[in-house]
């Protein structure tokens, strides 16, 4: 138990979502735009116990060729939690899409904003290569924001196409306690 939370967690919730997406192709893409804002409410009267909170996540993501064999991929992600958030619905820093080689919750507050950079590199046939950088910074107010907790994150990976834009990737994410693989198919983002 962490401050007395139960084991079991069940949070009932209202939302609205904003989504605009002009990428070529959701799972590689190598041009357009995604913009997504997800806003959601769990209030006590929903049946939420103790807990009463709200949610707004932000992703802005955008893709273009810079030559052509080559995608520059950037993306913009935010999550801000409001009120009494239980633990296991914090920010959390890691994942198979973002700051890869962290694992997903070492790093977790009400607030987390992260970016990420990565280079795809077809190279022949089958066969490309991804290269990243990335940075979060988790926080519990925006007035306790500092660059002193940055995260920081670099990695390379392998991509195989299996069928026609669809590739399987390995990655590995280099961090500032090591690192770690993933393994997965499509795009990280």
């Amino acid at each position: 138990l962490w401050e007395g939370q139960d084991k079991t967690l069940n949070v009932y919730s209202l939302g609205v979502s904003f989504t605009y997406d002009s990428r070529d192709f959701m799972l590689n893409a190598k041009k357009g735009v995604f913009i997504q804002f997800d806003q959601t409410f769990s209030p006590r009267f929903l049946g939420n116990g103790n807990h009463s909170f709200s949610t707004s996540e932000l992703t802005f993501a955008t893709y273009g060729r810079l030559w052509k064999s080559a995608v520059l991929a950037g993306e913009i992600h935010g999550l801000f939690n409001y009120g009494k958030t239980p633990w296991a619905l914090l920010s959390a820093v890691g994942s198979n899409d973002r700051m890869r080689g962290y694992y997903e919750g070492r790093y977790r507050d009400q607030n987390l904003m992260e970016a990420q950079v990565e280079l795809r590199q077809h190279i022949k046939g089958r066969h490309g290569v991804v290269g990243w950088v990335g940075l979060a910074n988790t926080f519990a107010n925006f007035d306790e924001l500092n660059a002193k907790k940055n995260l920081y994150n670099a990695g390379v990976g392998y991509r195989w196409e299996f069928k026609k834009g669809i590739n399987i990737r390995i990655d590995y994410g280099f961090t500032r306690n090591g690192g770690g693989f993933i393994f997965n198919i499509n795009e990280a983002f």
